[in-house]
């Protein structure tokens, strides 16, 4: 031993740093090494504290230099080869056991809690986890412990305060453990291995903890507990809870499929390939990388989980016990299992020494050929050629078992690389392979989809649909990283997502319609607005499953909106049902034209008019329903009455963001006195049904504003109301708005050819005591003033927009000797084209008018789709989405719409006279 230990010392002087400086520091430890035995020295060493427990920053020091020297002489007997890992890992585990009862003792006497040396706190207990729990701790391993305590036992000082108390207790444990002091530190601590450590505080209740693990615990949670053990604390209550609560999560004599596939899936769906070619030894993770140590770790663990519920035999620890088990069982074979133990002992040796030469928390075999060769000389190699052509052949031999287990499993992996969403953090390979894909926000993603898998929204609550999320992510990543934008493609279904109440049914669709899943993030990315859609009304999602869904035929629209609602309308609730029905109708008809039109099956020409039909259709239809649910009040209807449309929707130039501009007008029977009322609540009824906020959202906002005398008149105007007023009371603007007037929904056709007469005459008829020209003028310039435009994207309401357009040929229409045109031309493109009198030929380019009139609703569509609602601008990518839609270039559109914008504003200025 004596040659041992000195040629130790001198590798530990010549390649590590911190042994280095730790000779330095102990000069006596090799000596007396030699002379007692390494296991009597260490035994010693730990054994000669002092016996009485300080106060914390005592207690720190002790333990602090207590560690430098253990680690020193733990080190040299590894770098000697005195001690296989086994005893390695032992004495590290001794050292943190003893580091864990005096702080424990330390840190309840500074809370004034009254218990024993051997039990500080009664009731509370630290479970050690992990490499930790199976007493396999590598030299500057963290421990990993999770502190529980039972609420019916605990006693604490202030019993109000309990939580706070155990708060300040465990945050006292952690810094005696890892606070830097001038003497460094003892271990580094990880406790996120607690039940849901997102939610639960430090200090986890068995009651808690035992609700999780019956209802949240996922596989990956029983493989790490497989190791725990009673570390510190209340050793009683400490063993009943893992005979009682984590025994019977982590050892189930029977598993559904989900379970298999998933414990088949915690580490199988880290690897692409059995190849292993791209193993190198520069660089490699020796833990987590191919042929790593958590590869024979969960060779083991895996076929623990699956078969130690009927197996008592197997639920050992510590994994080379665990192989020998399987071995026995005839679950793994004899020379694969020597194999795989002889192979774990040259990888532990090997993560120790990487971590002896700066006491630093790695597992890399370093990519400096000067680095490796310490690493080399370390663990025994003089010649650095020959450690780099033993580990690659040690990898490649571990990973070529590992791939081999489960060799009939799905595979779940990426075929770029690793992915892995199991754990408390992604492993290096899932970081390389989603930084390939294009992502570049890693830990957002790993997040979320560990957090979907381990069952915290309500989507993944179920165990089946945990189970199909596992076979899907690797899919739903593909799908991502396809997208322009992978980060964004993946916040968007992220968001709809998270808000589904439950998943199952639609998670089994994207399965086996991954091209369904592709279509719906496809329209995500390219449309907020169909986003927020998406994700607060995921039902919709099921228009998607028809084969047809993208195929829009406008004359088609809406035609069975009418049977829809027609459905139970003897009964109070019917008028609920219908306004519930017809607003999911609706809203999937406007969800499938917006897709139609943004994956370009539909012209963005054709939006206007399509959404337009389908308004038509719902008024169509509600009207009497409304009408039905009136009568159910007050009687039969004592008239016939009438829907007017005005504005855009009038001009069948509807968007997604677009009210709906109507008048109310009645033809009453009799002069009855009631009839009025009646015909209001009739009104009201259907207002409500387009505009009230029910279970299934909004269908419209309506507006009523342009009805005779506005806000201030009555909301149902007899038709007889409707032509005095015309005739005598309008203004200027009420007359351009009944340029794009058109019955939409009657209960007669005489009222509808009666009520179109009215419109016309209105419109033909010779208002003498009107300054057409001047109120036109004077109401442009006052718009301008107290309704400017938004941003440079608000085409209508910018100067040289769409407004000033429809000021502009609304002043033309009024303004022509000959309106009485056959058809009357309403929208806005109908009456540009109608423009023949003389006296405009002067001054109006019919041509220009038309094609910035297109433009722009052109681009009010694209925009509404896609973006939603205005604001100041517009970002890169919305701006190359519009352009898209449109087809044409980010640059170009904005040129347009610049052009467009000097081209009208001058012919605002000589038309209308405005400067």
């Amino acid at each position: 031993m004596p040659e041992t230990i000195d040629s130790a010392v001198q590798i530990a002087r010549d390649n590590a740093p911190y042994l280095a400086e730790s000779l330095s520091l102990f000069p006596d430890c090799p000596k007396g090494l030699k002379k007692k035995g390494a296991g009597d020295y260490l035994k010693t060493l730990f054994s000669g504290l002092p016996h009485t427990i300080g106060d914390l920053d005592s207690e720190m020091a002790v333990l602090r230099q207590l560690k430098r020297h253990a680690h020193l002489g733990i080190a040299l007997c590894d770098i000697g080869g005195i001690w296989d890992w086994d005893s390695v890992t032992e004495h590290l585990t001794q050292l943190s056991d003893i580091a864990m009862s005096r702080l424990l003792q330390c840190c309840a006497r500074a809370q004034n809690i009254e218990g024993t040396a051997d039990n500080p706190v009664p009731g509370l207990f630290i479970l050690a986890v992990g490499k930790y729990g199976a007493r396999e701790l590598n030299y500057s391993s963290d421990i990993d412990f999770c502190v529980f305590y039972d609420p019916d036992i605990i006693a604490l000082p202030n019993m109000t305060r309990a939580e706070r108390t155990l708060i300040k207790f465990v945050q006292s444990l952690i810094a005696g453990f890892e606070r830097i002091t001038v003497d460094g530190y003892v271990f580094r601590t990880d406790l996120r291995l607690r039940p849901d450590p997102r939610s639960n505080a430090v200090a986890v209740s068995t009651l808690t903890a035992e609700r999780y693990y019956e209802t949240l615990g996922q596989n990956w949670e029983r493989a790490a507990m497989i190791k725990a053990r009673v570390c510190g604390g209340d050793k009683a209550v400490g063993q009943d809870f893992i005979d009682h609560v984590l025994a019977p999560f982590i050892w189930r004599r029977s598993l559904d499929y989900a379970a298999i596939e998933d414990i088949h899936s915690i580490k199988r769906q880290i690897h692409a390939t059995k190849s292993g070619d791209s193993i190198t030894a520069a660089g490699h993770h020796l833990k987590l990388g191919y042929g790593g140590i958590r590869e024979i770790e969960f060779y083991a663990q895996t076929q623990q989980l699956i078969l130690g519920g009927r197996q008592p035999h197997l639920r050992t620890m510590r994994t080379v016990d665990a192989m020998r088990a399987l071995t026995d069982f005839k679950a793994v074979d004899p020379d694969v299992c020597d194999s795989l133990i002889a192979d774990y002992a040259k990888l532990r040796k090997l993560e120790h020494a990487a971590q002896m030469m700066e006491d630093a928390q790695t597992h890399i075999s370093p990519a400096d050929n000067h680095d490796r060769a310490r690493l080399a000389a370390l663990t025994g190699y003089a010649d650095l050629a020959d450690f780099d052509h033993d580990l690659v052949t040690l990898l490649k031999r571990v990973h070529g078992h590992y791939v081999d287990l489960f060799p009939d499993s799905e595979s779940l992996s990426s075929p770029v690389g690793s992915l892995s969403f199991t754990g408390l953090e992604p492993g290096p390979g899932t970081i390389k392979t989603l930084e390939t894909l294009g992502f570049e926000d890693i830990d957002f993603v790993w997040q979320s989809t560990a957090s979907w898998l381990g069952g915290r929204i309500p989507a993944t609550r179920t165990e089946r649909a945990r189970e199909l999320l596992t076979r899907l992510a690797p899919k739903l990543i593909a799908i991502c990283s396809d997208a322009p934008n992978p980060d964004l493609a993946f916040r968007a279904f992220a968001g709809f997502f998270t808000r589904l109440s439950a998943g199952v049914a639609l998670l089994s669709m994207f399965l086996q319609e991954t091209d369904r899943l592709a279509d719906i993030i496809k329209l995500m990315t390219s449309s907020q607005r169909l986003s927020d859609t998406i994700s607060h009304q995921p039902a919709i999602l099921d228009a998607m499953i028809e084969p047809s869904f993208l195929q829009i035929d406008i004359d088609d629209l809406g035609a069975g909106y009418l049977a829809l609602v027609n459905d139970n309308t003897e009964n109070a609730g019917a008028f609920e049902n219908a306004m519930n029905a017809m607003r999911r109708a609706v809203h999937e008809d406007q969800f499938r034209i917006s897709a139609a039109v943004l994956s370009g099956r539909l012209a963005v020409d054709h939006a206007g008019p399509a959404l337009s039909k389908v308004a038509d259709c719902a008024v169509q239809a509600m009207l009497p329903v409304a009408a039905r649910e009136t009568m159910r009040v007050t009687g039969p209807l004592n008239g016939d009455y009438a829907v007017l449309a005005l504005g855009k929707a009038g001009g069948q130039e509807l968007s997604l963001s677009s009210d709906l501009d109507v008048m109310v007008i009645y033809r009453p029977h009799s002069d009855d006195l009631g009839v009025h009322r009646q015909f209001t609540k009739l009104t009201q009824r259907f207002v409500s049904a387009l505009s009230a906020v029910t279970a299934e959202g909004r269908l419209y906002d309506i507006d009523m504003a342009l009805r005779p005398s506005g806000r201030s008149g009555p909301v149902a105007v007899s038709v007889d109301a409707f032509a005095r007023y015309y005739d005598e009371k309008a203004w200027t603007w009420e007359f351009m708005a009944l340029t794009r007037a058109r019955v939409v929904a009657s209960s007669s056709a005489d009222f509808t050819e009666q009520l179109d007469g009215h419109v016309l005459s209105a419109l033909t008829t010779a208002r003498p005591d009107l300054d057409t020209a001047g109120d036109i003028a004077d109401m442009l310039v006052r718009l301008r003033r107290e309704k400017p435009a938004r941003g440079p994207w608000d085409v209508k309401q910018m100067e040289g927009g769409l407004r000033d357009i429809e000021f502009i040929v609304q002043k033309a229409y009024l303004m022509q000797p000959n309106r009485d045109l056959d058809p009357r031309p309403i929208s806005t493109e109908a009456m540009i084209a109608a423009l023949t009198h003389p006296l405009n030929a002067a001054s109006l380019d019919v041509s220009l008018l038309t094609q910035a009139t297109r433009f722009y609703h052109q681009l009010t569509q694209a925009l509404t789709m896609t973006v939603g609602t205005l604001s100041d601008g517009l970002d890169a990518n919305q701006t190359g989405q519009i352009a898209k839609i449109l087809g044409t270039e980010p640059a170009e559109l904005t040129a347009r719409r610049d052009d467009y914008s000097h081209l009208i504003q001058g012919m605002v200025t000589r038309y209308i006279g405005l400067s």
